[in-house]
């Protein structure tokens, strides 16, 4: 947390396992909701927009719990990783240790799909509070509306590819299924937002 952007990226940028794909997607989510909290900040208090202050406020402090959300799921991404990896590891020496080998990767697969699942779970709220924000917030910072907005698509998005990913490393049909709808739905809604955020800010901007 306390280390330089630049020594972050050469980290990400080495062969070590973490920080990952999974970890920059829940930053790309963080980095979604703290640009709609700016838009909030600088719209409340503004003369111009006081009739959207409360509104302005409520969603700068929702923001802020969403941003410390995609924070702790960033490092949660590396933990799920590293205990997934550890599990490939174990004895397979006799069939009692295959099943246990097994049985370990399965339940190991399934935490790595519900941390980048809950990642999209929360971009689609960071999307929902930027269109909000697109609609509503300063006009001097619509463009920062709308870069949230594909932050919170980018965050989805990618987050979408470790869900699918681990999926192929299951072998329970009814809870891939099941997985399987709720990744689409959220797909969905979080793509739909974004585009209703890039035309309502486009058309703000050549105004």
């Amino acid at each position: 947390m306390n280390i330089s952007i630049s020594d972050f990226i050469d980290r990400l940028s080495s062969d070590a396992p973490t920080p990952g794909g999974g970890s920059v997607a829940a930053l790309a989510g963080a980095l979604s909701s703290s640009l709609t909290s700016m838009v909030g900040n600088l719209t409340y208090g503004k003369k111009k927009y006081e009739e959207h202050w409360d509104e302005a406020k409520r969603i700068v402090e929702e923001a802020k719990v969403l941003n410390e959300d995609f924070l702790s799921l960033f490092y949660e991404d590396m933990e799920v990783f590293t205990k997934l990896m550890a599990t490939f590891g174990l004895p397979g020496n006799t069939e009692e240790e295959k099943q246990k080998r097994d049985e370990a990767i399965q339940k190991a697969t399934k935490k790595a799909i519900e941390v980048p699942l809950k990642v999209m779970e929360k971009s689609k709220r960071a999307a929902e509070l930027a269109l909000v924000m697109a609609k509503i917030g300063n006009l001097n910072a619509v463009s920062d509306a709308g870069i949230a907005g594909e932050m919170a698509l980018s965050a989805c998005r990618s987050a979408s590819f470790n869900v699918l990913i681990n999926l192929n490393f299951l072998k329970d049909p009814e809870y891939s299924s099941t997985v399987e709808r709720k990744h689409e739905e959220i797909s969905n809604g979080v793509k739909s937002l974004q585009e209703e955020i890039y035309s309502l800010v486009i058309e703000k901007i050549k105004k």
